[in-house]
């Protein structure tokens, strides 16, 4: 009897510990369902790849905000994964693609599983520019990527136009580039840069706070010590403005309708990309 019982006791005892460890197998390999501009919060470090040859490896630090630029599912598997335009990424973390064929800014697929990831909502510092719902707010492909450019609106030479803009990053960092092209195959390196330390919204304005000087950007000093030394305010007024864009081989034809948006950094007029109508 004693035998028998001890053999029931030993049998429970692996059944127990059995789905124990498909419990724990089960929690490491739930999933999240993700689309398009999603914002996504990562649970600890993790590194991805570029999409074209993945032989460049780029590391996310613990706690890094990305936006989810394209969504999927594995047609195998059906498990759903996801891609990041590192164009909308800090040149901290995306500075390794630069090294890459065909300097590639989209990641390979990455599985969107809760062990790395959690749902966020969009950060403060983004929220200058924020539209909750893109997808019905605009008649044809909605492209605000947080690039600001000076001048009025989208040039109609787009493919050779030169600007200096200022970029909020997804992942919290301000970013300055000086006289490069505003049509872009990748981001470009930026002049100078500094992590976001507090954001500040107070009607139309948007007051970013940072630690230090930013060469190529019109910051003003608010303290002489500490994280929130300097002060970039970003105005967005509403307006819009509109740039037909004309045919290669036709001119007389218009090609597609560029619309922008209105801000003004430092008493000065910046536009951002915002729309692109056919």
């Amino acid at each position: 009897m004693k035998q028998t019982r001890r053999l029931v006791n030993m049998i429970l005892a692996l059944i127990a510990t059995f789905a124990l460890q498909m419990t724990v197998a089960q929690a490491k390999t739930t999933y999240l369902s993700v689309s398009a501009r999603d914002y996504l919060q990562t649970t600890k470090k993790l590194t991805v790849t570029n999409s074209y040859y993945k032989n460049i490896k780029m590391t996310l630090p613990k706690g890094t905000v990305v936006q989810v630029a394209s969504a999927a599912r594995s047609q195998k598997t059906h498990h759903p994964f996801f891609t990041i335009d590192m164009d909308t990424m800090s040149y901290r973390l995306r500075k390794p693609f630069y090294n890459a064929k065909s300097k590639p800014n989209m990641t390979a697929g990455i599985w969107a599983t809760t062990a790395d990831f959690k749902k966020v909502d969009s950060p403060q510092y983004l929220r200058y520019y924020h539209v909750t719902s893109p997808d019905t707010r605009s008649a044809g492909d909605y492209v605000a990527d947080g690039n600001l450019w000076q001048g009025d609106k989208w040039p109609a030479n787009e493919t050779t136009a030169k600007a200096s803009g200022i970029k909020v990053t997804v992942d919290g960092y301000l970013e300055a580039y000086s006289k490069v092209k505003v049509f872009q195959a990748y981001a470009p390196k930026p002049v100078g840069y500094a992590k976001i330390q507090k954001t500040v919204t107070n009607g139309k304005t948007t007051d970013f706070y940072v630690a230090s000087k930013i060469k190529g950007m019109p910051l003003t000093r608010v303290a002489k010590s500490g994280k929130n030394q300097y002060r970039l305010s970003i105005t967005r007024t509403g307006e819009h403005g509109v740039t037909m864009i004309p045919e290669d081989e036709h001119p007389q034809y218009i090609d597609s309708v560029e619309v922008s948006e209105k801000y003004l950094i430092d008493n000065q007029n910046y536009y951002m990309h915002t729309e692109v109508l056919f």
